[in-house]
């Protein structure tokens, strides 16, 4: 194998590395995004004021031992 093989396979691979890795971040955009969307949905499911879903969540953390 020459110098030149080995030059052209090390761009081709990198060429598919990046290719992957803005595959994988465009996955992972839409990826939040549904959470978010599905995170949005179940609050508005519940239907409460939006004043008092800050204190829904804080007493929701504090049972679970997390403050």
């Amino acid at each position: 194998m020459d110098i030149q093989t080995i030059t052209d396979k090390i761009n081709y691979k990198t060429a598919r590395v990046k290719k992957l890795q803005a595959e994988i971040k465009a996955l992972e955009t839409k990826k939040t995004q549904l959470e978010n969307e599905e995170i949005i949905n179940t609050v508005k499911s519940i239907d409460i004021p939006i004043s008092e879903l800050k204190n829904l969540l804080t007493s929701l953390k504090e049972r679970n031992g997390e403050i």
